[in-house]
C-alpha cells in the first residue's frame, strides 16, 4: 500500500491519472505475482509449498472512494491465489490470503483508528494477530486449507451498521 518516499496517491477514478492507477496494481499486485513466480519453481519441485498473499478486506469485499486501484489489486491478489491454488494443490502446494481490516500500526491514521474503535471488537487488530493468522495459513495444521481468504477484522465486514455503537447497539 505505501512505500517509503512514495505514499499511495488516493484519487476518485475520474480524477485518476492513468500513472497512478498503474503504480497501484505495481505496488499492490504485480509484486505479489513477482514474488510468487520467483519461489513457485522450487516448490513445485519439492513438493511442498505454502503461500500466504496479504490482500485487504478493501478490494475483496469492501472499498472506499478513492481506493479504486488499490481495491481492484486486492481483488485481483485473491483471484490470483484462487486460480494458482488449483494449479498446484495436486503438488503438495497451498495458496491462501489474509484480508486484515483496520489494524494500528506507526502508519495509521486518526481516521483508521477511529474506524477500528467502531469494529465490533471497539478497536484496531495488532499486526501480532495478523501475523498469527498467516503463521497458521503456513503450518501443517492448514495443509488441507487452499484458495482461502480469511478475514482478520474484528467482526467489521459482517455488521452492516458501522458507525459509533451508541448510536445503534
Amino acid at each position: 500500500m505505501a512505500q517509503v518516499g512514495d505514499p499511495e496517491t488516493f484519487a476518485r477514478l475520474a480524477q485518476m491519472a492513468p500513472t497512478d492507477w498503474h503504480k497501484s496494481i505495481d505496488r499492490n499486485l504485480n509484486t505479489c505475482f513477482n514474488a510468487t513466480w520467483a519461489v513457485l519453481p522450487l516448490m513445485i519441485a519439492r513438493g511442498y509449498g505454502r503461500i500466504v498473499n496479504v490482500s485487504s478486506v478493501t478490494g475483496p469485499l469492501v472499498s472506499n472512494p478513492g481506493e479504486a486501484g488499490y481495491s481492484a489489486a486486492k481483488a485481483a491478489m485473491v483471484g490470483m491465489s484462487r486460480s494458482l491454488a488449483i494449479e498446484v494443490a495436486a503438488s503438495g502446494i497451498t495458496v491462501n490470503n489474509v484480508a486484515p481490516g483496520w489494524i494500528l500500526t506507526d502508519a495509521s491514521t486518526k481516521e483508521e483508528i477511529t474506524a477500528g474503535a467502531h469494529t465490533p471488537m471497539k478497536r484496531p487488530g495488532t499486526p501480532r494477530e495478523v501475523a498469527h493468522s498467516i503463521a497458521f495459513l503456513a503450518s501443517d495444521e492448514a495443509a488441507y486449507i487452499t484458495g482461502q481468504l480469511l478475514v482478520v477484522d474484528g467482526g467489521n465486514t459482517i455488521q452492516d451498521y458501522k458507525g459509533p455503537a451508541a448510536d445503534y447497539y
